[in-house]
């Protein structure tokens, strides 16, 4: 742990290095108060500024990279990010077809977009041995931008939220990888594509025993300076879009101050009454 904390970023508004286990609350980036700190721990990478050589790109929202003295981590996680972005730029091109826009419409709002790798583990605490599952592993949340697309452990937690206010766990497939939709895509198809809510139980076996469990979300957020506003033909004639412009940098500064800083997020007003909306169980 002491060399974890020597990799942690200035502030809570700097989306790099190590966040420790119960300093998070997820829920609260869609300004939902929780009772307790989320237990995972996780260690985040993304886009730089040098990235982008000859674009100026502001520091505040392509931050330096916080990398350990660990042989091969830097090459194996800089390897995965190209992997995983390729099918994430790929399913923004196809995303255009079903409102009928250009394939490669969304490629001037992502040519220099502003992913993050998020390598999630949920460690098995060091006294405790079950927990109560009322506590979050990851409290209930949408993803912030386009699109996730995210390798996880074949370990039960994973929860989705239906239409209907009712929780499925969700297992990948052995071999596959899961995509869950963000809040950008949403406000872009004013609503008709949702993000998709989650949340992660504590790991735990048939015992109530807790067991380890590991994930990696690649975010594919777009470009920080982007206006992201309703799509041509996703507003009904006579209606005004669901969702107030905005820019992928404000989106996400607000989300990350409520997730990662404490501060409650009210800008997600329907993403809250969804997730207040759901069934207990």
């Amino acid at each position: 742990m002491e060399e974890k904390q020597r990799l942690r970023a200035p502030s809570p508004g700097i989306n790099r290095g190590y966040t420790p286990p119960r300093t998070e609350k997820l829920s609260l980036s869609l300004g939902v108060p929780a009772a307790a700190e989320d237990l995972f721990e996780t260690f985040d990478v993304g886009a730089e500024a040098s990235s982008f050589p000859g674009l100026d790109l502001p520091e505040a929202h392509y931050p330096a990279n916080i990398w350990p003295a660990l042989p091969d981590f830097r090459p194996a996680v800089e390897e995965w990010c190209r992997r995983a972005g390729g099918p994430a730029r790929r399913m923004t091109g196809i995303f255009a077809r079903a409102p009928g826009l250009p394939e490669g419409c969304f490629a001037p709002f992502t040519d220099h977009s502003l992913d993050v790798l998020r390598m999630n583990h949920y460690p098995l605490p060091d006294r405790e041995l079950t927990l109560d599952r009322g506590r979050m592993g990851m409290g209930a949340h949408t993803d912030y931008g386009i699109v996730t697309v995210l390798w996880a452990d074949r370990v039960p937690g994973l929860q989705i939220l239906d239409g209907d206010g009712c929780r499925h766990d969700v297992l990948p497939e052995p071999g596959c990888l899961l995509v869950n939709l963000g809040d950008l895509l949403a406000r872009w198809t004013n609503d008709r594509w949702l993000s998709t809510m989650h949340r992660v139980l504590p790991p735990t076996d048939e015992r109530g025993r807790v067991v380890r469990r590991r994930s990696a979300a690649y975010f594919h957020d777009g470009n920080w300076d982007a206006e992201i506003s309703a799509l041509p033909g996703c507003v009904p004639p006579g209606t005004a879009p669901r969702h107030p412009p905005t820019t992928v940098g404000r989106h996400l500064t607000e989300k990350l101050a409520g997730s990662r800083a404490g501060r409650r997020n009210d800008n997600s007003p329907r993403e809250a009454a969804r997730l207040r909306a759901a069934r207990s169980d």
